[in-house]
């Protein structure tokens, strides 16, 4: 039941009416919490129901940590440590366990076999909802929660739909609070739910899917073709793995806020990024600042005597980010790209305080950040090393050949119109803020005009895949 389906429209619809009765009949916000904790369930289990034993195991083992651990007046590291050991053991078993142990043999010459490890299906959405129940333990233990949550409430925080399958990975201090008050499904709240779900929508199956057939379709065979067309397909994947994420985040944000809930806002306009440092400001904002929290803080941040502790701490937290997308070498050098690109600003004194980069400048800076995104975008969509490296090395050597056009020059033709579109689009709401919390009501007029040509567009020219990119991580 994907959010780009007919199937979760209906799902949303059936909720949304069940709280409205629910709440004819009572105001107890304990029972819309059951209600919303069953939905959210439900719309787990639809992907497969063997996946809720998975989410229920991590989700009771934080709450009895965390519980032990708002209970004890002294600190214990080590109940802490047992449970994010044991939260993280089944993400480690799925995700990690059978690229360690074919690494560990291809150093003797042989491969996992058939239905081994490697075979496994991972729970979806296994490290977002992970991540997310850790969250609330360790603030529990650094005392940055000074309220116990009950079981309801946290059972529905770790699970919630909106954000159970990719995130946002909503902080406990956040989204915890919001279960504890009438949230009332108000016309505006629906309305301007709406309006970001259709926007989501628009750049999932208008422009990402599109954009996917063409980047298939060039990297399906990169030796044949030419460096110009690598090039495009470079720049589209960049575009289509934005596009698809942030879609997704978008459709997200908006269901939760046509329910009554504020969550983060996961991306923002992350492709205006004059630095490297801004663009991680500005991408998956949720999972950079939750390996600042828990990662880089933890292991000193910038508060060490030495700088070389330091570098490694700013490495760690981009290796780790790589990492986290998949069990490949390949996330791993894309994470080590980025520690690089970071790493070099700092040593052109570009993050010093009150740096400023001038107004002529920024228009290159920003190509400048995107060209170097993208080409770590490369590394991360090849897994094979040394296809990436010739994809590059093409790129590099042939970029003024011709431009193959993939299925037909109208499709291709059509992709660059809807993808100026989009860039127009992009930068109106960069520039004004038409779809942020008060979009609708301040660009009424303009906001009503901009769904009529979205719902149009979609039913012009959209394109389904089966999923989101990110489902796989």
């Amino acid at each position: 039941m994907l959010f780009n389906s007919f199937a979760f429209i209906a799902f949303w619809i059936v909720v949304i009416m069940i709280l409205l009765v629910g709440r004819k009949i009572t105001n107890s916000v304990r029972i819309h919490n059951i209600i919303l904790l069953l939905a959210s369930y439900v719309f787990y289990g639809c992907f497969n129901v063997s996946f809720l034993l998975i989410l229920i195991f991590v989700t009771l083992v934080n709450y009895a940590t965390a519980k032990y651990l708002f209970k004890t007046e002294k600190k214990s590291k080590m109940i802490l440590g047992a449970g994010v050991l044991l939260s993280l053991f089944p993400l480690l078993f799925y995700k990690y366990a059978a690229f360690i142990v074919n690494n560990i043999l291809l150093l003797t010459g042989n491969t996992l076999p058939t239905n081994s490890l490697a075979e496994w299906i991972m729970p979806i959405g296994f490290s977002f909802f992970t991540f997310q129940a850790l969250s609330y333990t360790i603030d529990i233990y650094r005392r940055k929660i000074t309220e116990e949550c009950s079981l309801t409430e946290f059972m529905l925080f770790v699970a919630f739909f909106p954000t159970v399958l990719s995130g946002p990975i909503e902080r406990a201090r956040n989204l915890i609070p919001q279960f504890r008050t009438h949230r009332r499904i108000s016309t505006g709240n629906f309305t301007e739910g709406i309006t970001i779900f259709i926007w989501g929508l628009f750049k999932k199956i208008v422009i990402a899917d599109r954009l996917c057939a063409y980047v298939n379709w060039v990297y399906a065979d990169a030796e044949s073709q030419t460096g110009a067309s690598l090039a495009i397909a470079a720049i589209f994947y960049s575009i289509q793995i934005y596009c698809d994420f942030s879609g997704y985040s978008d459709m997200a944000w908006g269901v939760a806020k046509s329910l009554g809930f504020d969550i983060t806002r996961n991306f923002r306009f992350p492709y205006f990024a004059c630095t490297i440092k801004e663009f991680w400001r500005r991408w998956h904002i949720s999972l950079t600042s939750w390996f600042t929290e828990y990662v880089y803080f933890s292991l000193g941040g910038n508060r060490v005597r030495l700088k070389v502790h330091w570098i490694f701490n700013i490495s760690m937290v981009f290796l780790l980010s790589g990492i986290w997308h998949g069990a490949s070498w390949n996330f791993l050098l894309w994470g080590a790209l980025h520690a690089v690109y970071y790493l070099i600003e700092y040593a052109c004194g570009i993050h010093q305080k009150g740096y400023q980069i001038s107004r002529w400048l920024k228009f290159p800076a920003m190509l400048m950040v995107f060209a170097l995104v993208t080409l770590a975008w490369i590394f991360f969509r090849i897994e094979d090393f040394h296809t990436a490296a010739y994809i590059i090395a093409k790129i590099l050597v042939n970029i003024m050949s011709p431009i193959a056009v993939g299925s037909s020059a109208f499709t291709f033709v059509c992709n660059m119109f809807l993808l100026v579109l989009f860039g127009i689009f992009e930068f109106l709401m960069y520039r004004r803020g038409v779809i942020d919390a008060s979009g609708v009501s301040r660009y009424t007029s303009i906001n009503v005009a901009w769904v009529v040509s979205l719902l149009l567009m979609l039913s012009m020219f959209s394109v389904s895949t089966d999923s989101f990119v990110y489902f796989q991580f």
